[in-house]
């Protein structure tokens, strides 16, 4: 046999070793229609006989099977790990999802062996089929306890009646193929049996290269009338085989008796599965010698096989030149890359512990394929102990080091196991990857020029960018980022651009925000991730605010605002200009949280561009005791937007610039008490400027209040009550008169605030003896009025309890029942609590407004 190969011929030999194998177009057709019948079988047990669903399934099922079946007749053989085909049952079908195999229990449990699809099948037979496998099914009498032959009968007996002809079931029993193994080994005792001159040493040495190969090759000429012994009889099958042994030498023909001595058939294979299954063994027993001897090495493991493969392939082909088919089985099976893969697999997992240890601890480790070596991982890492364990770990290092190999193809095949070996490398490091493993893939990645590796690569370094999120080792993310854009770009690196583009996917984003939105401390690296991409950033946590749970986060949205600082804010601070009511409301909450003095910015651009909604909540949150430090600053912006709000919003704007004292609103109040604003004349609102210049001590307004109060129209007062009872209270404020009840229920409102009412007291609020009946609606008088009971009232609000559920900013009409008197007026939501809330009453008529004042005075302590 040659040996040392170059590692280049090794590669040329192996390099499609772990790429996807292209399945032979018509076991794939064959694939997809069993796996179709599958499905119409699943269907037949869920749905009734003519639910769309079931005779869906029918449909596919028999296209596929009708296509499947324009090449002739296909055999299917029932097997306990899965389905095989023609011929004699010797190829197996993929079975990666255990559809195959599953559909065999089913078929077994129903009686069946081996199913005969013609081309003339019709799509009544394949519905009768289906219908006699469920009642074969659902009674077990009809195969329980009966004989093959009594199974085989009922199925005939039944196909029969239903007149199925395209459909044959278990009905090939065919003894030709028992006979010619019979005489295959008749013929090895005649022509290879022991001679005088022969000891039994001689018989069981182990062969050498030349021995193995003309033993392979006798095997591959003698296959044919076992593959085709349909078409032969049996005494032309000797015939051939007799052929073969004349033409061999004595010895190879000795050396296969005493193989097929050694592996005799089992009961009930078939003649090709067992030639198969022998070829193999003859192999593989050569090679683990050869291997031990050091004779063959992990980098010529593959090319052995493949020559004894091309051998195979050559005998076979000779061997059926005078045939019709272009190839035996024999050497079907073994010119297929798949089948190759998997000897080459069980070889590797035969090794002798030590040898393989040797080779798993070396450089050669590439060449392992990665089915046997995720096996030997696996076996480690299930084992338990530490000792198995950090064997497991050290492989795997060592076999990422193989990253580094000269040839590209070794690169890829690497890159390529490591991404099988994701899960194992998961369990093995469960906390942390080790820094060697993600800085080596990077290193590689950076300087390979293969596009075919590369891609492995960045899909290897994908995963485990991944699984850093979700482990939350934002550092680990964090490194394999930064490594990425310091690589070069285009030409060879031009997958890097993809890989970048899918480690900030909008769902590994999201990971990112709701780990930094968490209630924990904040870790250090996810402002500095997140500040990458704001819009992405911003556009989930407007999706939070939207949902229920959005206020209580608000607080660590505002810390990881601030955290991260100018960039952010500034495209938060743009979202106030946009159209979108989602944007505009989230951003008003975020910059009212973490930056006030950017929303007051915007007030003076965009207030009158909002809706009433929008600019209440602006109003609202800026009013906040968490804002306290910007309530001088926020007072005089209210006094210079005060004519753009909306009326609704203008009673909470002109308390605010009270209760701050901002005196240079003066006369922009005088004048709204007046009467006299171009826009702002309605009488609440002129209550409201007159508490407002109360509050602000105006002595100014002096004259105007008494003129107010006093001021008469006839025999009449020229100004309502309610106007003129607060002009009264203001003028006691001012000129600092002895406090009366009603100037205590205005201007003497307790400054402490409570988790409940958030924001300042701007009235004193009574607590009633008795609640109070109240009607509740909505603006638009759409919705359903409810009930609710008036527990505590004041000038500016009141709390509800009842049924119906409260969310802040609701817009309410209130209609509050004190004996005869009905109080209505506008009010909106400033709070919740469970079974709850309390409003802000930012709009009634005068007459309301006196009957409100003269309720709380008389409810008031000591009044």
């Amino acid at each position: 046999m040659r040996k040392g190969l170059l590692v280049g011929e090794l590669l040329s030999a192996i390099e499609t070793m772990r790429s996807p194998v292209t399945e032979d177009g018509q076991l794939a057709e064959l694939h997809r229609a069993l796996l179709n019948l599958h499905l119409l079988l699943r269907s037949e047990r869920l749905y009734d006989k003519n639910h769309p669903r079931r005779l869906a399934a029918l449909e596919k099922a028999f296209d596929s099977l009708q296509g499947a079946t324009q090449r002739g007749k296909f055999e299917v053989y029932v097997r306990r790990d899965g389905l095989a085909v023609s011929p004699s049952g010797s190829t197996y079908l993929q079975d990666a999802r255990g559809e195959m195999q599953s559909l065999a229990g089913v078929l077994t449990q129903a009686g069946i062996k081996q199913i005969s699809f013609k081309n003339n099948l019709g799509l009544a037979e394949l519905n009768i089929f289906v219908e006699l496998i469920k009642v074969s099914l659902i009674s077990p009498a009809i195969t329980a306890g009966q004989t093959r032959g009594s199974r085989d009968a009922w199925w005939a007996t039944q196909l029969a009646e239903h007149a199925v002809k395209g459909i044959l079931v278990n009905s090939q029993v065919d003894r030709k193929v028992d006979t010619l193994l019979t005489s295959l080994i008749a013929a090895l005792v005649a022509y290879g049996g022991n001679s005088a001159r022969t000891n039994a040493e001689e018989l069981i040495r182990l062969p050498d290269h030349d021995d193995l190969a003309a033993t392979l090759t006798l095997l591959a000429r003698i296959t044919l009338p076992l593959e085709n012994s349909r078409a032969l009889s049996p005494e032309d099958g000797a015939r051939a085989i007799h052929a073969a042994m004349e033409e061999a030498r004595h010895d190879t023909v000795r050396l296969l008796l005493s193989a097929v001595s050694q592996y005799d058939p089992e009961e009930g294979e078939l003649p090709q599965p067992y030639i198969v299954r022998l070829s193999e063994n003859l192999i593989l027993e050569y090679m683990i010698a050869e291997f031990a001897a050091g004779s063959i090495t992990p980098l010529t493991v593959r090319p052995t096989i493949d020559g004894f493969g091309a051998l195979l392939v050559a005998a076979g082909k000779y061997a059926t030149s005078h045939s019709s088919d272009n190839h035996s089985s024999l050497a079907q099976i073994w010119s297929s890359e798949e089948s190759r893969e998997r000897f080459a697999t069980r070889f590797w997992l035969a090794l002798a512990p030590r040898e393989k240890s040797l080779v798993l601890r070396g450089p050669e480790l590439w060449a392992v394929p990665v089915v046997a070596l995720r096996h030997t991982l696996g076996n480690l890492a299930k084992a338990g102990a530490d000792a198995p364990r950090r064997e497991a770990r050290h492989i795997l290092l060592n076999y990422a080091r193989r990253l580094e190999h000269d040839d590209w193809r070794a690169r890829r095949l690497v890159a390529a196991g490591l991404l099988e070996l994701c899960p194992i490398i998961e369990s093995l490091w469960p906390n942390q990857f080790p820094e060697d493993l993600s800085r080596g893939a990077l290193q590689a990645l950076e300087a390979e020029n293969n596009p075919q590796a590369g891609a492995l690569l960045a899909s290897f370094l994908e995963w485990l960018s991944r699984i850093a999120l979700t482990r939350a080792d934002y550092a680990g993310f964090e490194a394999i980022l930064l490594a990425l854009e310091n690589t070069p770009r285009g030409g060879n690196h031009a997958h890097l651009s993809g890989l970048m583009k899918r480690m900030v996917a909008p769902e590994r984003w999201t990971l990112l925000i709701d780990a930094a939105l968490a209630n924990r401390p904040l870790d250090p690296v996810l402002p500095r991730l997140l500040v990458r991409d704001p819009d992405k950033l911003l556009d989930r946590m407007t999706l939070l605010l939207g949902e229920t749970r959005g206020t209580d986060m608000l607080a660590a949205m505002s810390r990881l605002l601030r955290t991260m600082g100018q960039p952010v804010l500034s495209v938060l601070e743009t979202r106030l200009y946009e159209a979108r009511p989602q944007r505009v409301t989230a951003a008003i909450k975020l910059l009212a949280s973490a930056d006030p003095d950017r929303l007051l910015r915007g007030l003076t651009r965009t207030l009158s561009s909002w809706e009433w909604n929008m600019q209440d909540l602006a109003v609202s949150e800026l009013s906040r005791p968490a804002n306290a430090s910007a309530a001088q600053t926020a007072a005089y912006i209210f006094s210079s937007v005060l004519a753009s709000a909306h009326p609704l919003v203008v009673p909470m704007m002109i308390d605010q610039i009270g209760l701050a004292g901002e005196r240079t609103a003066i006369p922009q109040l005088m004048e709204i008490a007046a009467g006299e604003h171009p826009i702002l004349r309605e009488q609440f609102v002129r209550i409201k400027a007159i508490e407002g210049l109360g509050r602000l001590r105006a002595i100014e307004a002096i004259e105007l209040l008494h003129s107010l109060a006093e001021r008469r129209a006839g025999i009449a007062f020229a100004e309502p009550s309610g106007l003129r009872a607060a002009a009264q209270d203001a003028l006691a404020r001012i000129e600092e008169r002895p406090a009366s009840p009603s100037v205590r229920a205005t201007f003497d409102a307790p400054t402490p605030t409570t988790a409940l009412y958030a924001a300042p007291r701007r009235y004193m609020r009574v607590p009633l003896d008795a609640p109070l009946r109240a009607q509740v609606g909505a603006p638009s008088g759409g919705a359903q009025a409810s009930l609710a009971r008036v527990k505590t009232i004041s000038l500016g609000g009141a709390y509800l309890e009842g049924p119906q559920k409260f969310a802040v900013g609701d817009s309410l009409t209130l209609e509050v029942r004190s004996g005869l008197r009905k109080i209505h007026c506008t009010a909106i939501v400033r709070n919740t609590a469970p079974g709850g809330g309390g409003v802000e009453f930012v709009h009634m008529k005068d007459d309301d407004r006196d009957k409100l004042r003269k309720l709380v005075l008389r409810n008031l302590p000591n009044s």
